[in-house]
C-alpha cells in the first residue's frame, strides 16, 4: 500500500484556517495575545487582593481587616448581580419576544427569496446533473451508485457553477 502525500491545497480544504497562525498578522498576535493577559490578570486580581495580605501579614489585625474587606467586596458584588441580573433577563426577554414578533410578520408572511433566481437556480443544477450524472429518471432509479473520484465535486463548485451562470450567492 502507497502513502499519498497531501498537497497544501488539499490539506487547506479539509481544515478551518486561522489568521492567528498563519505566518506574518503581528498586529493581530500582539492584540490578541495582549487581550488574553488583560482578562487572566482580571481574574485573578481580585484573588491576589485578598490572598496578598493573608499571606505576608505582619500582625493578626491586617488579617482581620482582610477578612471584612473580601466581605464587603462580596456585598457589593452582591448588589451589583441583583442589579444586573433583572436588567439582563429583562432585556433577554425582549429580544426574545421581538425576534419572535418577526418571525411571524415577516419570516413568515413574506417571501424572503427571489422565486426567479431560485427557478433559474434549479435549472442550472439540473442541466448540470443531467450532463454529468445521466437524466433525472435514471438517477432516481439507481439503487446503488458508485462515482468515481474524478466526478466528484469541490466545495466550491455548484457557488461556481451560479457564478458562471449569472445567479451568484450573496
Amino acid at each position: 500500500m502507497m502513502v499519498q502525500k497531501a498537497v497544501r491545497d488539499e490539506v487547506s480544504e479539509q481544515f478551518i484556517e486561522d489568521k492567528f497562525f498563519e505566518k506574518g498578522n503581528v498586529g493581530l498576535k500582539i492584540r490578541q495575545v495582549l487581550i488574553t493577559i488583560l482578562a487572566w490578570i482580571g481574574f485573578f486580581l481580585p484573588f491576589l487582593l485578598v490572598l496578598f495580605p493573608i499571606l505576608f501579614w505582619h500582625n493578626w489585625a491586617i488579617v482581620f481587616d482582610v477578612f471584612d474587606l473580601a466581605i464587603r467586596i462580596f456585598k457589593i458584588m452582591d448588589d451589583f448581580l441583583y442589579i444586573a441580573l433583572p436588567i439582563i433577563l429583562i432585556y433577554l426577554i425582549l429580544l426574545t419576544f421581538k425576534n419572535n414578533r418577526r418571525y411571524k410578520k415577516v419570516l413568515q408572511k413574506e417571501i424572503t427569496y427571489d422565486e426567479e433566481t431560485l427557478e433559474i437556480r434549479k435549472e442550472v443544477v439540473e442541466a448540470f446533473m443531467t450532463e454529468r450524472f445521466g437524466d433525472k429518471a435514471f438517477r432516481q432509479s439507481q439503487k446503488f451508485v458508485s462515482i468515481p473520484e474524478e466526478k466528484n465535486l469541490s466545495d466550491t463548485f455548484i457557488r461556481d457553477l451560479y457564478k458562471d451562470s449569472g445567479v451568484d450567492l450573496k
